[in-house]
């Protein structure tokens, strides 16, 4: 049996969001089993909670974003990555404002935040939702497969005719040492020719040379991480959005996807489990 896990500690974390661009507080809390993860926006009138699950996402513009009633919070992808890479089944979210704070653009500020408070077995099964059949899902070029497995398992082709980025290959297999050494330091891109666009539609506020990888045609803004972060950062989307449904037992391969077509596919993955269709 594989045990459900929270925090051991609080732990508690302030910076800057990347959309809006505001300071922000977020604390992590412990949780009892089965509590999945959970927002809560402390800065409304009855602290409102968010479920972080498929069914509460009401924008992939960019970033995910999650709402209940007309509270939301933006860009819980990186935190979610983090979470589910590290093994944490439970666990309540508190922030002020409404976007989770941007750490340096990618999940190892919140791997680090886990780590240092520690993780606590809770006694309790961790449920697994183990796809049977394979599903799919293609819009406008793109494309997402997903297959049984015994594990997560990645597969995402980084397609792009950029003269400096081309074409991206990556492959993991989700474990918390995979994540935590190939993915998690992996940082959003950000194309130079877009930045004016993305300022103009109130995104991208909080950016800059310490938090996102910018790239120009002529080449890199800043210093790469990893020789190929674009493509292992759009796996650690994946896994951030995939963890929407709980831990996610599947090989998904991904063409030049994004965060509305990993919506797709956890749709997809939830409708089948809703069917008859759903036994092996």
């Amino acid at each position: 049996m594989t045990e459900q896990q929270t925090l051991r500690a609080p732990a508690e974390y302030a910076g800057k969001a990347l959309h809006s661009g505001v300071p922000v507080y977020m604390r992590l809390l412990p949780a009892p089993a089965n509590t999945g993860i959970v927002f809560r926006r402390i800065d409304l009138s009855g602290e409102p909670e968010i479920p972080a699950t498929v069914e509460h996402i009401v924008s992939t513009v960019r970033n995910t974003t999650l709402g209940n009633g007309s509270a939301q919070v933006m860009t819980v992808e990186h935190l979610i990555a983090a979470l589910r890479g590290t093994g944490v089944d439970n666990v309540v979210v508190e922030l002020d404002e409404g976007e989770i704070p941007l750490g340096d653009g990618s999940a190892q500020v919140f791997v680090d935040l886990i780590q240092r408070a520690g993780v606590s077995k809770q006694g309790v099964s961790r449920q697994y939702l183990r796809l049977q059949k394979p599903v799919w899902v293609s819009r406008n070029g793109s494309h997402m497969v997903a297959v049984p497995a015994d594990e997560l398992k990645i597969t995402y082709t980084f397609v792009t005719d950029h003269p400096v980025v081309g074409t991206q290959f990556g492959e993991y297999t989700i474990t918390e040492d995979v994540f935590g050494r190939e993915l998690a330091k992996a940082r959003t891109l950000v194309f130079g020719r877009d930045i004016e666009f993305l300022l103009s539609q109130g995104l991208g506020q909080g950016g800059d040379l310490d938090c996102v990888v910018i790239v120009d045609d002529d080449g890199y803004r800043n210093s790469l991480r990893y020789h190929d972060e674009i493509v292992r950062h759009k796996i650690l989307d994946v896994v951030g959005d995939m963890g929407l449904l709980g831990f996610l037992h599947a090989h998904i391969f991904a063409v030049r996807s994004g965060h509305e077509l990993n919506k797709g596919l956890m749709q997809e993955i939830l409708r089948l489990r809703d069917t008859d269709d759903w036994s092996g």
